[in-house]
């Protein structure tokens, strides 16, 4: 056989052998890619439920976006392709779904064509503490009282070493957001903690980091004073002032004297703090102690929250109470004298 063919054919087997290993390599990459796109997020089967709100007329490529940012897939477009390759990209039915990131996209995709989820609707307004919180739920028949408690009390208990907050207590109190739920009577009292804490640095965190350095106040200080103006505050153009307030007594060491505070661990639930009340020993009782107290007294609303990070400019350190939801603001004790005896204190 003459050099020049058998060279000819060595080439073409070359070639051959070239085309036929980078088929074998995208093969391969496609198929490490399909698998990577299957897998779930999480490694952790019982990681928190994320609440998925498919509403009629969505398109395939809709869904796999909204999917994708809530965190339940690794990529909308790899979703999309998978739905469309399954074929079950026309059959998704619109719903309230609840999905773990634990779930691969084949478990996402099923529960999608199951058509709407049961859930039970539960608001949580601002300023409920934990045992409110505990009680409504348990009302819905969503939670044991007790055993909501124990662990909303025990952060380590819920999420173990990777709380998703950096705060000095292990209480997470101040820490479920106030909003409304849409639960699933499937879901346990860890379930629904971590969903409310979700929430939580979900909505406030990224305002706290775009402000929080102005008033050099960390974000459980920013939560805890945020909190004790949620529980003081029934006029909304107050949050500011009032924030104002505190902060003033803060900047030059004063007592709180926050009466919401003293209602915290008071063991009579009363609206109003007796003379005998601010004489309890404990360190929310902001009349006998300096500073904030170690940690929230209740769940602030994102108003709140914002209103500590841009209190009212004042030079306002008392107020008392106008019988109506609003306040009488004094710079001096002399003044706020006054005001009291005006008002019939």
């Amino acid at each position: 056989m003459p050099t020049n063919v058998r060279t000819t054919e060595r080439a073409y087997l070359e070639v051959v052998r070239f085309l036929l290993f980078m088929a074998i390599l995208l093969v391969g990459i496609a198929f490490s890619v399909i698998v990577w796109a299957v897998l779930p997020v999480s490694s952790d089967r019982d990681a928190a439920s994320v609440l998925v709100d498919v509403e009629p007329g969505l398109t395939a490529k809709q869904i796999a976006a909204l999917i994708a940012d809530a965190g339940l897939v690794k990529d909308a477009d790899l979703f999309l392709i998978l739905l469309r390759v399954t074929g079950t990209d026309k059959s998704l039915q619109a719903g309230h779904y609840l999905l773990s990131p634990g779930m691969n996209a084949f478990e996402l995709i099923e529960a999608l064509q199951r058509g709407r989820a049961k859930t039970i609707p539960v608001t949580i307004p601002e300023g409920f503490a934990l045992k409110q919180i505990a009680a409504r739920l348990a009302r819905e028949g969503l939670v044991d009282y007790d055993r909501f408690m124990e662990l909303a009390q025990d952060a380590a208990l819920v999420f173990g070493e990777e709380v998703p907050l950096n705060i000095p207590i292990s209480s997470l109190e101040g820490y479920l957001f106030p909003d409304t739920y849409y639960f699933s009577a499937s879901q346990t009292e860890e379930d629904i903690i971590r969903q409310m804490v979700g929430r939580f640095v979900e909505m406030v965190s990224p305002v706290v980091q775009d402000r929080s350095e102005d008033i050099n106040l960390s974000l459980h200080e920013i939560v805890t004073l945020a909190s004790i103006v949620e529980r003081e505050v029934m006029s909304e153009h107050e949050r500011a002032i009032v924030a104002s307030v505190y902060l003033n007594r803060l900047a030059i060491n004063m007592p709180l004297q926050a009466d919401p505070t003293v209602r915290y661990v008071m063991t009579e639930e009363r609206s109003r703090v007796l003379y005998r009340d601010l004489e309890i020993d404990s360190p929310y009782n902001t009349y006998k102690y300096n500073g904030l107290p170690p940690g929230p007294i209740a769940s602030p609303g994102l108003a709140s929250i914002i209103a500590v990070l841009e209190p009212a400019d004042t030079d306002y350190l008392f107020f008392v109470s106008r019988g109506d939801g609003t306040h009488q603001f004094s710079r001096t004790f002399d003044e706020h004298v006054r005001a009291r005896r005006q008002l019939g204190y």
